[in-house]
């Protein structure tokens, strides 16, 4: 048992030991409020410049004058942490891809201190302007629908506009498809666009494979038949080139056949009548590369009014899809699924310079009907355009004129190599 002498010295070392723990608290304390308040490179946390070495304390200036950046201020679009805050490492998260150690100061300053960032400078734009491309072009007269806003089918869709470009070998290709008037501007009949197309190669890139297709504007469900037919054209005659069939031998019944087959198909899993997925097609096999006499020979076959045109100098020639005359003018008799076997098929030879196209009767009817396009399209599509332009230009304006419009057009090279 301890004296009183024992306890007394007791109470005096814990006296002396609360009060050292005390002063170690508040100076913590003050440290990190003094690190607060003081400037960067001056607080307690790892200085960047130490040693012998050290240039200055004060960062170096930037190549721009001005009101120095806070710590941690976005600069150049990043956030820079004081010197003394460590970027945090969550779990899970990528590996860093930061430049080696003073490469990425070089690039970006950290911390200046002469000028702040540049902020981006956008051109300004009157509140007032609008970005328009050009009008569409007007053949005959223009119509009051052309003018009229676009409405929404009742049930969701594909896209009402359609754009692709690419080169196949040393063909140049572009395709556009676009809903008519007639099918957008109804607010209780807006349709979807029932136009489709489909460009595609073999798989030794040794021919471009292209179909159109024109659903039915009776036939509820044919923008989906559309579709099914022109993928499946394409995949059909793939497989045959893939599996070495020369172009003019191409079985076009078989490959109508199985188009009619998939749409058939695509009606009875959605329990839809044949009458609702009806389309008419037509499809295309061109050589990718200009063989050694400069002329392609070219595989179509097509059924209905969708129409194949090749460009001669002084006009437009076409090779499929004239329509009926007299009284049955505009009437089918012909189309998928029903009458695959009544596909025809061509072989042409396609020369250098010329262009070959493929559309539906949007484009077609006015190729046919109208002289004033026939020779628009022609001058315009001496050589390639691109996508956009070819979207304008099936946009065309003209009176009576509301069906959709698809148009894919190939291009092969001249005779020096040139595309035009």
């Amino acid at each position: 048992m301890a004296g009183p002498y024992g306890a007394t010295a007791g109470l005096v070392v814990g006296a002396v030991a609360g009060f050292l723990a005390g002063e170690a608290v508040k100076a913590v304390t003050s440290r990190k409020q003094d690190e607060r308040t003081m400037p960067e490179g001056v607080a307690g946390g790892p200085r960047q410049d130490t040693g012998p070495s050290a240039v200055s304390s004060s960062p170096a200036p930037a190549a721009r004058t001005g009101t120095p950046a806070p710590a941690g201020a976005q600069w150049h679009g990043t956030t820079t942490p004081a010197p003394w805050q460590s970027p945090p490492s969550a779990v899970g998260e990528r590996p860093s891809t930061a430049a080696p150690a003073g490469e990425e100061d070089r690039m970006v300053p950290a911390r200046p201190t002469a000028e702040p960032a540049v902020p981006v400078v956008r051109k300004h734009v009157p509140s007032t302007a609008a970005w328009t491309c050009p009008p569409p072009p007007v053949m005959y007269q223009p119509s009051r629908l052309a003018e009229l806003p676009w409405r929404l089918p009742p049930q969701p869709a594909p896209p009402g506009l359609a754009a692709d470009s690419a080169r196949v070998g040393d063909l140049e290709v572009r395709a556009a498809s676009v809903v008519g008037p007639g099918h957008r501007i109804d607010e209780t009949r807006a349709g979807p666009r029932q136009d489709s197309y489909r460009i595609g190669r073999d798989a030794a890139a040794r021919h471009l494979v292209v179909a159109v297709a024109d659903g039915m504007s009776d036939s509820s469900h044919s923008d989906t038949a559309a579709a099914v037919a022109t993928l499946s054209l394409v995949n059909s005659l793939r497989r045959q080139l893939d599996e070495g069939v020369p172009p003019f031998h191409l079985d076009h019944h078989t490959a109508f056949l199985e188009a009619a087959q998939q749409v058939h198909a695509i009606a009875r899993q959605r329990q839809w009548s044949a009458d609702s997925v009806r389309t008419v097609a037509v499809a295309a096999v061109v050589p990718a590369d200009t063989p050694p006499n400069g002329d392609r020979d070219i595989w179509l076959a097509g059924l209905g009014d969708t129409s194949a045109w090749v460009r001669e100098p002084r006009r437009w020639a076409q090779l499929l899809g004239e329509k009926e005359q007299g009284p049955d003018a505009g009437r089918l008799r012909t189309y998928l699924p029903h009458t695959p076997e009544a596909v025809e098929r061509r072989h042409l030879s396609l020369g250098p310079g010329q262009a070959l196209v493929l559309t539906t009767d949007g484009v077609g009817d006015a190729l046919t009907e109208l002289p004033q396009a026939h020779d628009w399209f022609h001058h315009h599509w001496a050589a390639p355009v691109t996508a956009l332009d070819l979207l304008l230009h099936i946009s065309y304006d003209s009176h009576q004129r509301n069906d959709d419009r698809t148009a894919v057009v190939v291009w092969t090279p001249s005779a020096d190599g040139g595309r035009s």
